[in-house]
């Protein structure tokens, strides 16, 4: 007997709620394997607490999402020609987007993208599992329920492929510089890390964003916008990214881990395979069991014995083009002076925020006039590129490798 909503507890969000047929896409096999994709990969041998799963993110996107989307509605509902069947069907379509997101993430998420093969990624592999059984066959009972959207049109939303006006608003609201993918890893992560970096008031960032006619159109495209009184929310969210990146995601244990795993991955497995039932057999749990059973591999010991490579050098978080010439002379050096030595070089690099590419608008206070964040905010555009880059070995020859290099540095 279906009911009118489900509930689920969780730690960001609270009570989520859910109707019966995200409840049975939810407990089909695709998303439930989601559960044992960790997050953030290997942090949690950095970070203990770090065990959480693409499960729980995909749920809180989900939320987030239909959060500004009620909030837009409620805020333009004058300005808006959209019926109540119309609103309904966007509601749930963005819904469902937000819920399959990361429904193809492999195993250990972002840690093993370079195991990806012709032109694949992670978002493609959603794109193809909701638009096969079980998942299609689930989306495909809402247009006899009276909401008109299918697994085609939840798919095309994803690849941004063939969307309409309504599909490109919805887009914009989990994908881009403020988006609620970002809003929701920021604060999980920060919990389950133990970490403060990634906390900003989502409350009044989400209650102040608001629709605005594209400056210098003369179509009415309507697109995403903050008021100005919630643009230190948005500085917020750019800073809690940026301090993320520069304190947990480039951490030199979890970066060093990171390595570890692609290499171990690329030897024994080489890529993941394309078959989709194949592909859904892959979770941590038989990468995890693959490092067990291969006691001859050295990134494995590495792993389970928690004795990583450690960093013999490293520049900079903010490095210029001549800190990064020498560096990339220095690393090929090292490689020559010690070639029984198997090391590995460090790229971490990260843009602070979208926003020198795609630019986002500001609604002033005065006369509703538009500006441009960049122009605004004097925080967001003192941000510098993440660009640190390091060199790690074993312990063994650790000093060995930092004393050349650091004599290489003087020199």
């Amino acid at each position: 007997m279906s009911k009118d909503y489900y509930i689920i507890r969780d730690p960001v969000h609270g009570f989520i709620k859910f109707n019966d047929i995200e409840r049975d896409i939810i407990n089909a096999p695709p998303f439930q394997r989601l559960r044992y994709i960790r997050q953030l990969a290997l942090t949690y041998l950095v970070y203990p607490g770090a065990e959480h799963s693409r499960f729980s993110h995909s749920l809180g996107v989900m939320e987030f999402a239909t959060k500004v989307y009620d909030t837009l509605i409620a805020k333009h509902r004058a300005d808006i020609d959209w019926n109540q069947d119309r609103i309904k069907r966007n509601r749930q379509l963005l819904r469902l987007a937000a819920l399959l997101h990361d429904l193809g993430h492999a195993p250990f998420s972002h840690a093993s993208d370079d195991l990806f093969e012709n032109g694949m990624d992670h978002e493609k592999y959603s794109e193809k599992l909701i638009l096969t059984p079980p998942i299609k066959d689930i989306i495909n009972q809402l247009p006899d329920k009276g909401i008109n959207v299918t697994s085609m049109d939840v798919s095309s939303l994803l690849s941004g492929e063939n969307i309409d006006a309504d599909g490109a608003f919805l887009k914009e609201i989990y994908t881009g510089e403020i988006d609620v993918d970002k809003m929701d890893y920021l604060l999980r992560d920060s919990l389950f890390t133990g970490v403060h970096y990634g906390r900003f008031d989502h409350d009044r960032l989400i209650n102040t964003l608001c629709l605005i006619q594209t400056p210098n159109s003369e179509d009415v495209i309507r697109t995403l916008a903050v008021e100005e009184g919630g643009l230190h929310a948005l500085e917020a969210l750019v800073l809690a990214r940026y301090f993320m990146f520069t304190q947990v995601y480039f951490h030199r244990v979890r970066r060093s881990y990171d390595h570890h795993l692609e290499n171990f991955l690329k030897i024994k497995l080489g890529h993941y395979p394309l078959n989709l039932d194949d592909y859904l057999t892959w979770d941590d749990n038989k990468v995890l069991g693959l490092l067990k059973e291969a006691t001859d591999n050295e990134d494995a010991r590495c792993i389970l014995t928690r004795n990583h490579y450690v960093e013999a050098f490293n520049t900079p978080e903010h490095t210029d083009s001549e800190q990064r010439t020498r560096f990339k002379w220095m690393s090929e050096k090292v490689i020559e002076e010690f070639p029984d030595v198997k090391c590995y070089i460090d790229e971490a690099e990260k843009a602070p925020h979208k926003f020198q590419k795609v630019d986002f608008y500001v609604k002033k206070r005065d006369r509703g006039e538009i500006s441009l964040v960049t122009k605004e905010s004097k925080i967001i555009n003192s941000l510098q590129n993440i660009e640190q880059y390091r060199i790690f070995v074993s312990r063994e020859n650790r000093d060995q490798v930092k004393t050349f290099c650091d004599k290489f540095c003087v020199s």
